[in-house]
């Protein structure tokens, strides 16, 4: 299906950042693809081009080369590979600089659209920005000085852009109040939940799990990068208070990789309550993620601060009950369909866990609520309304 806004006639070459999909980039990266693939199923004459590193720099950094992506690019979608990638967009150094235009490297474009924070020069198209969340603004002790210069960069940019996407109206609004960016130009879109998230059959994905992790229901289950901000600290502290109850049986898997400040988690792993209990998953492909949320009897994110939080939507696709966070933009993403507590009080955590699974009737009603809930957010959707933020853009010139 084809989008019926101007842009079709008006709009005919994009670039997208695709650093993030080069170097696997949690969440940026689910959204840079999700995005792209749904553009080029609503808009399929639009030319699409993603920007990365080259080879050689790519090997340095250890990144994933574009052709390990789980399915081939639509045949308008091609990657252009440059080493003079950092010197377009002034990273991946921290200390790096913005040295040529775009252009110099993709020619002539209509519209540059940065995914991951940061914009380059340009000589004559559009930008577009896609904010994801400032939650390094808001807590600067999340992160690493690299990832706070990287951010900081980024804002000081962000007056550049036509057009600024943000992936909740809790980005937006604190857009609008820590930058002091228009409001005019930064608008709401919800990023997608792939289609592959859905009501798998429970005896099915228990099967799945138990053979390709050798993993035995029931748990409960946390995905998401090892980093200060999804708290994953907490969430085993509460699970500490678990020991008996309803939640005696249960052993806890955590899913993701090792992210940047992490040795407080793996210190917090070694209580000795939790000998045994816990399970660390910090290579799982991307085939194998709907099984592991439905075989699951709970999904816990107890996160600090998102922008948007997919791993939520994505549990809520898959059936599964969910207790997170009643901050940022967590209560926009799972409406009535979760639990919610605050991420700070372990005691309130683990009292909340206890509730869901000691009570049948309360997984059953937040289990159906996800589903409904989660259909809202789909990559169709999300580009459709990202074509439209383009159009916005490209009226700028005249």
């Amino acid at each position: 299906m084809s989008s019926s806004t101007g842009s079709e006639r008006r709009l005919r070459r994009v670039v997208v950042d695709g650093l993030p999909l080069q170097v696997q980039s949690a969440g940026i990266a689910v959204y840079t693809e999700g995005l792209v693939r749904g553009l080029a199923r609503q808009c399929p004459e639009l030319e699409i081009d993603l920007l990365g590193i080259s080879q050689l720099v790519r090997r340095a950094l250890r990144g994933q080369p574009p052709a390990e992506m789980r399915a081939p690019w639509p045949q308008r979608v091609r990657w252009i590979e440059s080493s003079l990638y950092p010197a377009l967009m002034g990273y991946p150094s921290r200390w790096g600089r913005r040295l040529l235009p775009v252009e110099s490297v993709t020619g002539a474009t209509d519209l540059f659209h940065a995914t991951n924070y940061g914009a380059p020069r340009r000589r004559g198209a559009r930008l577009v920005v896609t904010v994801h969340d400032l939650t390094l603004l808001r807590f600067p002790e999340l992160g690493t000085p690299a990832l706070r210069a990287h951010v900081e960069r980024a804002m000081a940019t962000l007056p550049e852009a036509d057009q600024i996407i943000a992936d909740s109206q809790a980005t937006r609004d604190d857009l609008i109040q820590l930058t002091a960016t228009d409001a005019s130009r930064v608008h709401v879109v919800y990023p997608g939940c792939d289609a592959r998230f859905t009501n798998i059959a429970a005896d099915a994905a228990r099967a799945t799990v138990a053979q390709r992790f050798g993993l035995r229901p029931p748990y409960l289950l946390h995905v998401g990068t090892l980093e200060p901000r999804k708290n994953a600290v907490a969430l085993l502290r509460a699970f500490e208070r678990l020991v008996t109850g309803p939640a005696a049986g249960h052993s806890l898997v955590l899913v993701g990789r090792r992210g940047w400040i992490y040795e407080p988690i793996l210190a917090a792993l070694q209580a000795p309550a939790l000998a045994g209990r816990v399970r660390l998953l910090d290579d799982v492909g991307n085939d194998d993620l709907p099984a592991l949320y439905a075989a699951a009897d709970l999904f816990v994110y107890p996160s600090l601060y998102e922008g948007f939080g997919l791993p939520v939507a994505e549990a809520m696709a898959c059936g599964v009950p969910v207790i997170t966070s009643a901050t940022s933009s967590l209560p926009e993403v799972a409406g009535d369909a979760a639990l919610f507590v605050d991420p700070r009080d372990d005691a309130a955590l683990a009292a909340a866990v206890a509730r869901v699974l000691g009570d049948a009737d309360l997984r059953a009603t937040l289990a159906a609520r996800g589903r409904t809930q989660a259909a809202r957010f789909t990559w169709d959707r999300c580009a459709r309304e990202t074509l439209a933020v383009y159009e916005q853009a490209i009226e700028l010139r005249t």
